[in-house]
């Protein structure tokens, strides 16, 4: 019997299909985060061609340090709220959710700003340390995207626990894109250097807090129901359960920014530079994970708060199977398509980053087509199991990129974090099973990758026979996503998710057997 087995009680009476709701939910913000990513990407390409190699090494490197202490602050209070908010709502305890906000955000502020103080006193120390003057200019300025990050990352969270979607879609998807992608053109208009990037950078991430912060402030005025004199914190339960998260992800921060840095450390700035240009687009294979967990964790702990297994089951499996079919376009332009993709985006110079991209999206995408496996085993508070699982992965992540990153540079720190992600998701599917019940290798997720692995080989031998331009590798991709979405419809349950996409002619389309 699992542990959701045994706390079950009776199902409360009939509510709206909580798969389909979070199915539609995910699907709206995954349209909104296209749209931003297009915004994002033309702003990184931008930036990469106006900067010299040197220059946005040195800036990707201060980046990625800001991102790290970001990370570092949070201390997974992000997913400690997505947890216990919906579970504090099912209890009806408003006075605990509202102190668990205020104690989240007040921490997250304060550690942000320790940090700021900290680099500012110590910028002849980090100047040495960095080994370049240029970086450590530009880390002293995107040091305030710490404590501005974080609490966007405790905003986020907040309003997608609360079910504030168009909050999300405004503030992630609209503002923060338009804003940065006008940086970009600023830097570019008045042949600026990368010291007004780094602030750019940084005022389109004060705006975004700004945003969030008057639409927070409203939010919790109409919450607090009987005044701040019965606010609750429970301080104890809330940093109990994000200390052991944070463990968990300390193995994003080495795989990721940690990497950078180690680079930074071994080689020159234009091997950190080949690592960090392809990021974003190798990173676009989390793009549907990524999306569907803003609003997966809640939805599964409000189900685990009333003891519906067989439903929790059945929106985790659902959502692998959205998530591996909506991953599957990003997938054929970055793996298959990648030796037209690279030099295409990022000139010739940036040739030898094809095989990085390689690597790192077939990394992305092993751990998105497992599932949201981490965020359930939290929900079912059965830490233990991600602690050491992402604390072995980590320890065979730094292992992997100290014999990696010296043998053979960018790349070496590509094939780390690609095998270091296949050590961590087998113990999670286990795990998954053991605790949870749930069953990740069915047959329908057999079905789904089986049509996507078809796909794929379709399009490696047009690639390799053809050898297509970009254009047509993107209408290629588009077509063949058609083909995977149409021969997969059955199970994803298209109709159920989408109704009123089966009237009139896409309907008869769509339920062609």
């Amino acid at each position: 019997m699992t542990e959701l087995e045994s706390v079950s009680r009776a199902d409360p009476p009939p509510a709206p299909n909580a798969v389909s709701g979070h199915l539609r939910g995910s699907s709206l913000l995954l349209g909104g985060r296209l749209l931003a990513l297009v915004l994002e990407f033309a702003a990184h390409v931008v930036v990469v061609r106006h900067l010299t190699k040197a220059e946005y090494g040195d800036f990707s490197y201060a980046l990625a340090v800001a991102s790290l202490l970001s990370t570092v602050v949070v201390i997974g209070l992000p997913e400690t709220l997505a947890r216990y908010i919906p579970i504090f709502q099912e209890q009806r305890e408003r006075s605990r959710l509202i102190g668990s906000v205020v104690f989240a955000v007040g921490l997250v502020v304060a550690g942000g700003l320790a940090c700021v103080a900290v680099a500012v006193g110590g910028h002849g120390l980090v100047g040495r340390l960095l080994d370049s003057d240029d970086a450590a200019t530009l880390l002293m300025i995107l040091i305030l995207l710490v404590p501005t990050d974080g609490v966007n990352l405790l905003l986020q969270s907040i309003f997608a626990s609360l079910g504030r979607v168009r909050t999300i879609f405004v503030r992630q998807y609209v503002l923060v894109p338009v804003m940065r992608l006008g940086v970009a053109l600023a830097l570019v208009t008045g042949n600026l250097g990368p010291a007004f990037l780094a602030a750019g950078w940084v005022a389109t991430s004060v705006a975004g807090l700004l945003l969030y912060g008057y639409l927070g402030s409203r939010m919790l005025t109409r919450l607090r129901a009987g005044g701040w004199r019965r606010l609750e914190v429970p301080a104890r339960e809330l940093v109990t359960f994000a200390l052991p998260v944070f463990l968990t992800n300390v193995f994003w921060i080495v795989l990721l920014a940690f990497s950078t840095i180690m680079l930074g450390l071994m080689t020159t700035p234009a091997e950190v530079a080949a690592f960090q240009a392809v990021q974003p687009p190798a990173r676009l294979n989390y793009l549907a994970m990524a999306i569907f967990s803003i609003l997966f964790m809640p939805t599964v702990a409000r189900l685990y708060a009333r003891g519906r297994s067989e439903e929790l089951r059945e929106t985790y499996l659902a959502t692998t199977l959205w998530i591996v079919v909506l991953t599957f376009p990003v997938l054929a332009l970055t793996t298959v398509f990648a030796p037209v993709f690279v030099p295409a985006f990022f000139g010739e110079s940036y040739e030898s980053s094809t095989a990085i991209l390689v690597l790192m999206a077939a990394g992305y995408y092993l751990h998105t087509s497992s599932g949201p496996n981490s965020a359930t085993l939290k929900v079912f508070r059965q830490l233990r199991y991600t602690v050491v699982i992402d604390i072995g992965a980590l320890i065979g992540g730094v292992v992997l990129n100290l014999i990696l990153i010296p043998l053979d540079g960018a790349r070496g720190a590509a094939l780390a974090f690609l095998l270091a992600l296949i050590g961590r998701n087998a113990p999670y599917v286990w795990a998954l099973r053991r605790v949870a019940g749930i069953t990740l290798i069915s047959r329908d997720w057999l079905a789904v990758q089986a049509v996507v692995v078809g796909a794929l080989l379709a399009l490696a031998a047009v690639q390799v026979t053809v050898s297509p331009p970009l254009w047509l590798a993107v209408v290629l991709c588009g077509i063949a996503s058609i083909g995977v979405l149409l021969g997969c419809r059955r199970r994803l349950r298209l109709a159920d998710t989408f109704p009123e996409l089966f009237g009139g002619r896409l309907g008869a389309v769509l339920r062609l057997r």
